[in-house]
């Protein structure tokens, strides 16, 4: 069994960031008392912006919102999709662990997984105290148990990183259909089930990405996506 899987992530509100991270907030709206002291808040602003913003994707301050999974046999034939999501991550994780735990993949094929999306899953599996019931081996610079198609197209040279988006033109497969600086808008419109979809599609993408690296031909997300399961945990 192999499976290609993404996540979609959103920050934590200001104020649980600033509880984190033991900083205290600064009031747009105080009163300065002269020029400097204007200034100076304004400086502490700017630097609250630029570390709340650079902490959306570090999994000490976000969180999941939901995993999307497609599974294959050995052989790549599609075995069905499933996307988790809701504001429930403690109960999120346990159904994908649980999945994981059954079908116990051979290979987990992911787009920056090995940096971002496998250890996001840990960290915030230890933050809840959901114990995973397999161990996925993260070391780089290999291609099994994780196959991550931005490391190995930029060979692990940090500087030809790509996006998923410019890896699939690339590739001429289908690509994103969106931004995933679009969740957190998405997501507080309610729309989860669309945040869902929009996250089985990176995942669609990274598996016609990964056939084409592997000289195979993708099947149609149509095929892929036929059979997906749709699970809200709030």
């Amino acid at each position: 069994m192999k499976v290609v899987l993404d996540i979609e992530t959103i920050p934590a509100p200001r104020e649980e960031w600033a509880r984190l991270a033991g900083r205290v907030l600064h009031d747009s709206g105080s009163p300065a008392e002269d020029l400097f002291a204007l200034a100076d808040a304004e400086a502490q602003r700017k630097t609250e912006d630029e570390l709340y913003e650079r902490s959306c994707f570090d999994a000490t301050f976000s969180r999941i919102v939901c995993i999307g999974l497609v599974l294959f046999s050995d052989d790549m034939e599609p075995r069905g999709a499933v996307a988790w999501y809701g504001n429930d991550e403690r109960m999120l994780l346990q159904q994908f662990w649980q999945r994981i735990g059954r079908e116990r993949p051979s290979l987990y094929i992911t787009h920056n997984g090995l940096g971002f999306d496998l250890p996001f899953i840990k960290k915030r599996s230890i933050i809840h105290q959901v114990k995973p019931p397999v161990e996925i081996n993260l070391a780089r610079f290999r291609t099994e148990p994780v196959y991550d198609t931005m490391a190995v197209w930029s060979n692990w040279e940090t500087r030809g990183w790509i996006k998923l988006d410019v890896l699939a033109r690339a590739l001429q497969v289908d690509t994103k259909s969106g931004s995933g600086q679009q969740v957190l808008a998405m997501w507080e419109r309610g729309e989860e089930k669309e945040v869902a979809l929009y996250c089985l599609q990176d995942v669609y993408v990274t598996y016609a990405c990964y056939s084409r690296m592997t000289f195979r031909t993708p099947l149609s997300r149509d095929v892929v996506l036929l059979h997906s399961e749709f699970c809200p945990t709030s």
